[in-house]
């Protein structure tokens, strides 16, 4: 069976606002496959995207209050991954063998941020307020953060992690945060996000922004 271990580190897995709360999505990260997913209590919670029952993926499933709830056979698993219940058997108390693979998950600056479940740095701290911004579809992922500085012209600020930096970009009156998310076969998602306190007129620059980066990196694939 393949594992289901991501690399060391934290990992940008998306924008905050892509998983809003009562709702759950599907994020690759290398080549895991994760559930992303929200309770009414609005934490992120990033699980191996496959129930332990007969592996559908759980980023189809259902959220109700802080459950998440297979779309198969209706298996529902709580916030820690337990299996919570099982609709065929109402008065059976679910085993606590019965779980899913969890990882952690956090929001900092804008972002959802993901890494296995015994990584010992905490997730990245990202001073200030950030609003996310725009996420893109890339052909080719990004060798690494000085390769995606680079692409756009832009002056390096602060490194956060080896997928992600405030970059001070030209034109753009604010700095920005800038992530990549390698999926390898499948390409890699690029994030930005703006501080909270920028104007439209930085919000749409930095989304046209994107835009250029798309073009880059998919010129780099072709060459």
């Amino acid at each position: 069976m393949q594992s289901t271990e991501l690399e060391a580190g934290w990992f940008p897995a998306g924008l905050q606002n892509h998983v809003l709360p009562k709702t759950a999505g599907r994020i690759m990260i290398g080549d895991k496959d994760i559930a992303l997913w929200r309770g009414e209590d609005g934490k992120i919670r990033a699980w191996e995207n496959r129930c332990p029952h007969r592996g559908m993926r759980l980023s189809y499933g259902i959220v109700r209050g802080n459950t998440l709830t297979c779309l198969y056979h209706g298996w529902s698993y709580d916030g820690t991954g337990g299996c919570a219940g099982i609709p065929a058997h109402p008065d059976l108390t679910p085993p606590k063998t019965i779980r899913t693979k969890v990882y952690r998950a956090a929001d900092s600056g804008g972002m959802i941020w993901v890494a296995n479940p015994e990584e010992a740095t905490e997730v990245p701290a990202i001073d200030g307020a950030w609003a996310p911004n725009r996420s893109i579809h890339v052909d080719v992922a990004p060798a690494n953060i000085a390769a995606l500085t680079e692409g756009i012209g832009a002056e390096l600020q602060s490194k956060i992690t080896d997928h992600a930096a405030i970059l001070r970009v030209p034109n753009i009156e604010e700095d920005i945060l800038v992530a990549f998310l390698d999926m390898k076969e499948h390409g890699a998602m690029i994030h930005t996000a703006v501080p909270a306190k920028a104007t439209e007129a930085v919000a749409i620059a930095v989304s046209k922004l994107s835009t250029h980066l798309r073009q880059v990196f998919k010129a780099s694939s072709a060459a």
